[in-house]
């Protein structure tokens, strides 16, 4: 099964499912009980942390100005963005509303939440990866999904019957832009390997605030900095990327880099991917 919203969602925080095996791109499932675990830490935290629960946001609504069917997914834009263009291996952070077409019962929600939530466009439902690219940050698009393109006869939720068609209303957020300047051949980094690097990050002053070469590369664990470690999925052992990181998208988990980057600041990574590992080899 593809990486549904909800399980996106949970891997922002700092609980790690098990590991996939470094050579293979499918992300693993999370367990009913894995899911309660996380839930409960997003508790935990906020209760530590002191933060308010976050308030619901109301789900945009206006006249549709631009439509287009692209491979059986019905587009309807309500807000054209102005910002970065996104492509089909971008990572974004959106919100979204989802519906069933039948008779628009909602059964996941973003706005409701009143958070956004960070995740690959590679990632998830097949009707995503067709119908969010071409959006540029800060639009907002309706997609009606066939159930094919969506979960088909294997419903992760009671509340969507198999073989449901759907309706998603998406406002994109931010992205994280990428670029590769040079194609890898060994094995492909996947959300939950741990992937080895080394890199040149910067700010948005072009101050460098981390190197790491071959003689000190980093190890990656998973859910350490998930928005830049959910853009390397698919990268290949040898490849070379650049990757600007907008400071809404900058938000890694506390405690866990040995040494601290700025949160809430843009980032630029210049890396290369020297190897992918599994959570069952040796540590840093």
């Amino acid at each position: 099964m593809r990486i549904t919203l909800a399980l996106l969602a949970s891997l922002s925080i700092a609980i790690s499912a098990p590991a996939a095996n470094a050579q293979e791109s499918a992300p693993p499932e999370l367990t009913e009980e894995q899911m309660q675990q996380i839930q409960a830490a997003i508790q935990a935290q906020m209760a530590g942390q002191g933060q308010p629960a976050a308030q619901p946001i109301p789900v945009p609504e206006g006249e549709v100005v631009a439509k287009e069917e692209r491979e059986g997914v019905l587009i309807e834009d309500i807000k054209i963005g102005e910002g970065y263009e996104i492509k089909a291996s971008n990572v974004v952070l959106a919100h979204y509303h989802g519906t069933l077409k039948a008779d628009g019962t909602v059964f996941d929600s973003s706005f409701e939440r009143g958070e956004p939530v960070p995740f690959p466009l590679n990632g998830v439902i097949k009707g995503w990866g067709i119908g969010v690219p071409g959006m540029k940050v800060g639009g907002v698009r309706r997609l009606t999904i066939p159930a094919a393109l969506a979960y088909g006869e294997q419903s992760p939720d009671p509340k969507i019957p198999a073989n449901s068609d759907m309706v998603f209303v998406i406002q994109v957020i931010d992205a994280v832009q990428s670029t590769d300047t040079s194609e890898g051949t060994g094995a492909a980094a996947s959300f939950q390997s741990v992937p080895v690097t080394t890199h040149v990050i910067k700010d948005a002053d072009g101050k460098v605030l981390e190197t790491r070469d071959a003689t000190n590369p980093y190890i990656w664990f998973p859910n350490e900095f998930p928005s830049f470690q959910f853009a390397l999925d698919g990268m290949k052992v040898g490849g070379k990327r650049t990757l600007v990181i907008p400071a809404s998208m900058n938000q890694q988990q506390p405690g866990m880099y040995l040494a601290p980057l700025p949160s809430s600041v843009p980032l630029t990574i210049e890396l290369e991917l020297i190897a992918v590992r599994s959570m069952t080899e040796p540590g840093r």
